[in-house]
């Protein structure tokens, strides 16, 4: 389509300014209606990006499908849109909605800085409301951060909840949604939003998010992680800490409750249902004029004292998987004891003590695991058999891979840092694609109740045999 031909929006939209924003799935700016088919003032117009990709063409018809149901002041209206096209690649697809006088609560807090605890707790209470009102209606938002939340006419009392782009329906063709793809936004990574979970529509991460935004309105920072590479929650952190420690101690110790619940990395033990959030938010309101009291004291101490059980749970299962593929490997040479040995390197047998073997390598902030095992060799070939294994957390569960060309993600992060340095020489494309095209997703370890390793171990046993045949 050359520049100059009419875009379809063009026949009852004229622009009044430049381009105002800029997202991942389309650019938005200012018009105005050229007839009397709208009433006269300002909207925004949003024109889609790649307008061949069909994936996004369905995003936007999926938006505006969403946005058409909506009556909430807490969500911009539908003024227009051209989505019922959107199965036609060459027609551009757009849609129009009303302007919301104001700034995204990004901005708001760059140029004012951090609210009052209470105003915050207030301002995420009607936030809450508003993805309520979504939630009813089977609209998943997914997208939920600063950006694409407004600060109607300046005023925390009227946020507007924006951009529905990444929004599920259940009442969708849910072929609309391709597999495969990890989703979500970077100012808070969930591990329900990777491309292997089965948790990518769960209501339950809008509630997170939902939290992100009361922490980045009291704290200033980005939650980005529910852990970091410490281990830390968000609230943990040492710079959280300073800008939480100005808090008085008796409404630090309900908000730490507040996000002990939201920031652990198991969604099943997150908060559940936004009624349950907002209780938790009104008791922090109440206790404005509150005395500083035993029960208080008490909450307190149970917060210093109490372990993060997620983290062990994850830990845990990562160690349990280790220790099976351990003894698996250990009980195939026994079985083969005359062909097969323990890895030799330069004559010398490298005994891999167990503990060091079942302790894996953990990566907190992306919720991790990896490591190599053990390995087996041949006492007639070059090289053993020794495969890794890595290990995701996402939703409820732990999605575990075999990796036949297995690196330490010190080394991955090594070639893939050298390889996004600008220089032009990509020297570790095909070492990359060699490794990530080598990983099989193994069956999923839930991390609660009884762990049952009956099929995976059919299968790491089958892999650790096929492998030998390869090196003999």
């Amino acid at each position: 389509m050359s520049k100059n031909k009419k875009k379809p929006w063009d026949k009852n939209w004229e622009s009044i300014s430049e381009k105002i924003g800029q997202g991942g799935q389309g650019e938005t700016s200012l018009v105005k209606p050229k007839n009397d088919s709208f009433p006269p003032g300002e909207y925004v117009l949003k024109i889609l990006h790649k307008q061949k990709d069909k994936e996004r063409r369905a995003r936007m018809s999926r938006e505006v499908n969403n946005l058409k149901t909506f009556i909430n002041p807490g969500i911009p209206k539908l003024i227009d849109s051209n989505y019922e096209y959107f199965e036609d690649l060459n027609i551009p697809l757009y849609m129009v909605t009303e302007f919301i006088e104001g700034s995204t609560l990004e901005k708001f807090i760059i140029e004012k800085g951090v609210i009052d605890v209470f105003d915050a707790v207030k301002f995420t209470i009607k936030l809450l409301d508003i993805v309520e009102y979504c939630h009813q209606r089977d609209v998943v938002h997914r997208d939920i951060k600063p950006d694409n939340i407004m600060v109607r006419n300046d005023s925390l009392t009227t946020p507007v909840l924006i951009d529905f782009g990444l929004s599920f329906n259940k009442e969708d063709d849910t072929n609309l949604t391709p597999t495969g793809q990890d989703i979500g936004n970077r100012f808070f990574v969930l591990p329900e939003h990777k491309r292997e979970s089965g948790s990518q529509r769960d209501t339950r991460s809008d509630i997170t998010q939902v939290c992100g935004i009361l922490f980045f309105v009291i704290t200033g920072k980005a939650s980005r992680h529910l852990l970091d590479e410490k281990g830390n929650k968000p609230h943990q952190t040492e710079k959280a800490r300073q800008k939480l420690s100005a808090l008085p101690e008796y409404i630090l110790s309900k908000i730490n409750i507040v996000f002990d619940t939201a920031f652990r990395t198991i969604i099943d033990s997150r908060w559940q249902s936004i009624p349950a959030l907002k209780t938790a938010l009104i008791n922090i309101l109440e206790s404005e004029n509150q005395e500083y009291n035993e029960k208080i004291l008490l909450d307190e101490i149970k917060y210093k004292v109490s372990t993060d059980i997620d983290k062990e749970l994850f830990e845990n299962v990562a160690k349990k998987f280790l220790e099976k593929i351990y003894d698996i490997v250990n009980g195939i040479i026994e079985e083969l004891n005359s062909e097969l040995q323990e890895p030799k390197f330069w004559g010398v047998t490298l005994r891999t003590d167990k503990q060091l073997a079942i302790h894996p390598e953990i990566d907190w902030k992306n919720l991790t695991f990896s490591n190599k095992v053990l390995g087996i060799g041949y006492r007639y070939a070059n090289k053993p058999f020794w495969p890794g294994f890595e290990g995701y957390l996402t939703g409820s569960e732990v999605v575990v891979f075999y990796v036949e060309y297995y690196f330490p993600k010190s080394e991955l992060d090594r070639m893939r840092s050298l390889n996004g340095m600008g220089t032009g020489e990509r020297i570790y494309d095909e070492t990359l694609k060699e490794y990530e095209n080598s990983k099989t997703e193994l069956p999923r370890i839930p991390l609660s109740g009884e762990l049952d390793f009956t099929r995976l171990e059919e299968k790491l046993r089958k892999i650790y045999l096929k492998g030998i045949k390869k090196i003999m």
